[in-house]
């Protein structure tokens, strides 16, 4: 594994992109060929000069979401991973040495957030295997969810702009209802230091063990 890690080290840099750049190649690459619209901050995986992956952090759609872990009064410290995607060829385990190179640069770049939340997504067979690599906690599952898929591909959540769309109104945007399997849920803790993480273990609403 340590070969492995160092090997990437030398095959690949990790750069910040912009928004649009994130998002141009998270639409020709990710099943769902869309994100939220103002991912913050986004990073990209480079192999020379070639941008050959993307990590994306950006605020979940439901504020409930973000206060389910430490209260309402800490909603803004609470971030998402919401895409991730590395073309294939890359060695094994670099899907993980990339997530916490880039866990470790969001936390230089938001010095405020403590939690980060990600779902891997069942319905195309998503289990997480590369966040328990990174040893992120599995909160457990979601339920499943109608989605929508626009006229472009683009998976759309039933929640846009902080509101709910109906199948109904889906249909009349000429969006098709998709049926989802539920997300599995994890989370990762970015403390500084020993004491303040397990501080942060103990004050969260699930349950994280001691």
């Amino acid at each position: 594994m340590i070969d492995l890690l160092r090997k990437a080290d030398d095959l690949y840099s990790i750069e910040k992109v912009s928004a649009k750049v994130g998002k141009e190649y998270i639409r020709a690459n990710h099943y769902s060929h869309g994100s939220h619209n103002g991912p913050s901050p986004c990073y990209g995986l480079f192999q020379g000069e070639e941008l050959i992956g993307v990590c994306m952090f950006a605020t979940p759609c439901s504020e409930a979401v973000r206060a389910s872990l430490w209260g309402p009064e800490h909603k803004n410290r609470v971030t998402e991973l919401h895409r991730l995607h590395i073309k294939d060829g890359t060695p094994q385990n670099t899907e993980s040495w990339f997530v916490s190179r880039c866990l470790k640069l969001l936390r230089e770049d938001k010095p405020r957030i403590r939690g980060v939340l990600s779902f891997s997504d069942l319905t195309e067979g998503h289990t997480g295997v590369i966040y328990q690599a990174t040893n992120a906690f599995f909160l457990g599952h979601t339920g499943k969810a109608w989605f929508y898929r626009d006229e472009d591909g683009r998976l759309r959540h039933p929640r846009q702009c902080g509101v709910n769309i109906s199948k109904e109104a889906a249909v009349a945007k000429g969006w098709t209802p998709e049926r989802r399997e539920a997300k599995c849920r994890y989370l990762w803790i970015l403390a500084n230091g020993k004491i303040e993480r397990r501080k942060l273990m103990r004050q969260c609403k699930y349950d994280l063990g001691d």
